[in-house]
């Protein structure tokens, strides 16, 4: 690929996961930018949006990642697969040639207070992007990390935390007041790939992350006021099992390089009021 600068509005993206929470707001957000905004599509997945190219493929086959990326000038994961199978992905993306922006999770950072320079210590329920950062960084692409991402009715909290506080009348969180979180806004977080395309380097890794939240209090807004700590001895609720581990996990992510270097000002800074009345009306629709 030539050295020369090509204007924005010829530069062609794929995104891996265009039909997902997140690949939704990246590819708009590449679109409204001028890029020629191409979506994966995996045979008998839900249909991309037909104002983007098809290009046939599937996270679970890498061969089909390598062949459908050639040609780009740019790809980004934002597609859902845990285990080898997405650093087997990543290293075929990367062995085509192409420029890839790949999602992480500032979860991958592990415990306490953390940044875009520290090394990964991921907890067991996402061992797996360990290898997968590696693996990015190594090959020459890029990372983005985000925190909790919600807004729009999307995410963790309408699909997972939502269902446990209908069942149990109150939201949920465990052991103890004070666990933090870090968390963005969905829109937000497809502006940071946007100046990240536009500005990042090889190998490098920035947090998308606009605020700290505590995780008591996100229980308590699911719940519309109503939380409930869960025994740490007891089983927990189906439907958060496989992300207990994250509730434990009190952690900050720092983003303070990543505002600074990529220009990046997030607009919405208030995700548990956002979050309280986002729920609310759900709970609302619900009775």
């Amino acid at each position: 690929m030539s050295d020369t600068p090509t204007p924005t509005g010829t530069k062609r993206v794929l995104v891996i996961g265009s039909t997902g929470y997140l690949g939704q707001y990246v590819a708009q957000s590449f679109a409204d930018a001028g890029y020629r905004v191409a979506a994966l599509q995996r045979p008998g997945g839900r249909p991309v949006d037909p104002r983007f190219t098809a290009v046939p493929g599937d996270l679970t086959d890498p061969a089909s990642l390598h062949s459908a990326s050639k040609g780009f000038d740019l790809v980004i994961h934002a597609g859902r697969i845990e285990g080898p199978l997405e650093r087997e992905g990543v290293e075929a993306i990367l062995a085509s040639g192409t420029r890839l922006i790949h999602t992480s999770g500032g979860d991958v950072l592990g415990p306490g207070e953390t940044f875009e320079d520290t090394v990964p210590q991921p907890p067991d329920c996402v061992a797996w992007r360990g290898p997968v950062e590696h693996a990015v960084r190594q090959g020459g692409g890029i990372l983005v990390r985000p925190g909790l991402i919600y807004g729009n009715n999307g995410g963790v909290v309408p699909d997972q935390l939502l269902p446990v506080t209908v069942k149990l009348g109150a939201g949920l969180y465990f052991e103890r007041r004070g666990i933090r979180w870090p968390a963005v806004h969905v829109a937000d977080l497809a502006e940071l790939y946007l100046l990240v395309a536009e500005k990042a380097q090889p190998g490098t890794a920035w947090n998308g992350v606009a605020e700290t939240i505590l995780v008591d209090e996100l229980a308590a807004a699911t719940g519309e006021g109503k939380s409930v700590c869960w025994p740490s001895t007891d089983n927990p609720p189906a439907e958060i099992a496989d992300i207990v581990e994250l509730y434990v996990m009190d952690h900050t992510v720092s983003s303070e390089r990543t505002r600074r270097q990529m220009g990046w000002v997030p607009k919405h800074l208030n995700a548990i009021e956002y979050l309280r009345e986002e729920c609310t009306k759900a709970l609302q629709a619900l009775s």
